[in-house]
């Protein structure tokens, strides 16, 4: 299974994104921005590809979504949120209108994501995430078919 997070709008504050499961749409995404600040002094992950595991979650307590070899980062989860204020380097996840810069429905689009995660886990599928900007994405559309290979050749 492969998630796309396509980020699309930048501010000082966040970052709102979309996000597609194996090419279809899903959900709207609220990340730290781009540039680190303050509150963020990391600023959001890097662009690229990463392993994805369902796993439980010491700090939330439930089971949930965490980025693998995130260059730079530890912890990186993908979680219910609602404002830029809910996340401290985590993707949230949501319902997004276009003119809002937070997101609603995020308990329920947490839920289904980590069903979804679960059932193709379970089915022994790779879970990968792939974060681009809706600039670079048309042209890696193709390339979503060749997800790097994170195997351990131990």
């Amino acid at each position: 299974m492969v998630i796309t997070l396509i980020r699309d709008k930048f501010t000082p504050a966040e970052t709102l994104g979309k996000m597609l499961i194996d090419r279809v749409p899903f959900c709207g995404t609220l990340e730290p921005p781009t540039v680190p600040n303050a509150t963020h002094p990391k600023g959001c992950i890097p662009v690229g590809w990463y392993k994805l595991q369902v796993t439980m979650s010491p700090k939330f307590g439930r089971l949930l979504p965490i980025l693998c070899y995130v260059p730079g980062f530890e912890g990186i989860r993908i979680h219910a949120g609602n404002t830029r204020d809910h996340t401290a380097g985590c993707i949230l996840v949501g319902e997004r209108s276009e003119w809002s810069l937070t997101l609603s429905q995020s308990k329920d689009t947490e839920q289904s994501l980590v069903e979804q995660l679960l059932k193709a886990q379970k089915a022994h599928e790779e879970l990968y995430i792939n974060v681009t900007t809706a600039d670079r994405y048309p042209s890696e559309r193709n390339a979503i078919d060749s997800v790097p290979d994170y195997t351990d050749n131990d």
